[in-house]
């Protein structure tokens, strides 16, 4: 069974480099050397920080960032590493070519939940049919599954024409592709790229393996350094229409670590504020996304249905 993944095409917006000069215009600075850690007059290190800060807490809040992960089940093993940037699960599958329709999707539950329904949820193996969120460990997080895998997972591969495997992934530049992960029991995360603009990654051997999909956290915005692959301008990863929120948390938080300038310490709490404003106006108007007017008729009834709390705080 293969699995495929479309290559996402072109980030756009503000580049790190126009991040930096608007966060410097509205601290009214001309360099950085009031706000920096050498006192230097181009030493981005604080305002980068803050930047990166301010796209985690957007993404936190929103949930805006999405992808999947495959894991390979090892017989007999119970619990598996979520991925190092996992944010949110959304959903999770098991794939089975026996399957009639091959994918079976896993119920998240809890420890309580299962000690309540099923005695034997410690030691019974077989097809996985629930998953539940184990322990931290560090700060990585673990899954556990039950019925326990009692055979390995097929070893994925991916068709080196159309997809490939690295170590290392910043997609953060100027043409960049999606990306899985893979989760091996005995190596680190490993990140699928797209070879290509048009084509798709196609991985192989999914029987026996679990699918995640899962909400993530942005990958840092970082100067392009030689040898870590990464080339171009670097772009945020939210929305473009949202960007500006960056340079909104990055002056808030540079001015309010400059507690002896009164004046503009007390200019940090607006900034602050358009942050949050922001991130209510993606929640508001973009958590929906391709929720337009739909040419059909449905019954009234329907109407309570967005009004329950669960609707209300699905993204």
């Amino acid at each position: 069974m293969a699995i495929v993944t479309q290559q996402t095409g072109q980030f756009s917006g503000y580049t790190l480099t126009e991040l930096r000069a608007l966060v410097l215009k509205n601290l009214r600075a001309t360099n950085t050397v009031r706000y920096s850690p050498t006192g230097g007059a181009a030493d981005y290190d604080w305002v980068d920080d803050a930047l990166n800060r301010g796209q985690e807490d957007f993404v936190r809040e929103t949930l805006c960032l999405a992808t999947y992960a495959i894991v390979e089940m090892k017989a007999n093993y119970r619990t598996y590493r979520l991925p190092w940037n996992f944010l949110d699960l959304e959903a999770a599958y098991f794939f089975k070519s026996s399957y009639t329709y091959g994918y079976e999707q896993l119920v998240i539950t809890t420890h309580n939940e299962l000690n309540y329904q099923y005695g034997d949820w410690r030691t019974a193996t077989g097809n996985p049919k629930q998953l539940y969120v184990d322990r931290t460990y560090g700060n990585i997080g673990m899954f556990g599954l039950t019925p326990i895998p009692d055979t390995d997972g097929g070893e994925i591969s991916f068709d080196s024409e159309y997809g490939q495997v690295v170590q290392w992934v910043c997609p953060t530049f100027t043409f960049a592709s999606e990306y899985g992960v893979i989760i091996r029991m005995t190596d680190t995360d490993e990140f699928v790229m797209n070879v290509d603009t048009g084509v798709v990654a196609q991985a192989e051997e999914m029987d026996g393996n679990v699918f995640l999909e899962y909400y993530r956290f942005p990958e840092e915005l970082i100067v392009p350094t030689e040898g870590l692959g990464v080339t171009g301008a670097q772009y945020p990863e939210i929305p473009r229409e949202y960007q500006k929120a960056l340079v909104y948390y990055a002056t808030a938080d540079l001015l309010a670590s400059n507690p002896e300038d009164s004046a503009e310490y007390k200019r940090a709490p607006g900034y602050h504020k358009r942050f949050l404003g922001e991130i209510e106006t993606y929640k508001r108007k973009r958590k929906k996304n391709f929720d337009g007017q739909r040419p059909m008729r449905r019954a009234a009834v329907w109407n309570w249905m967005t009004n329950m709390p669960h609707q209300k705080s699905l993204p």
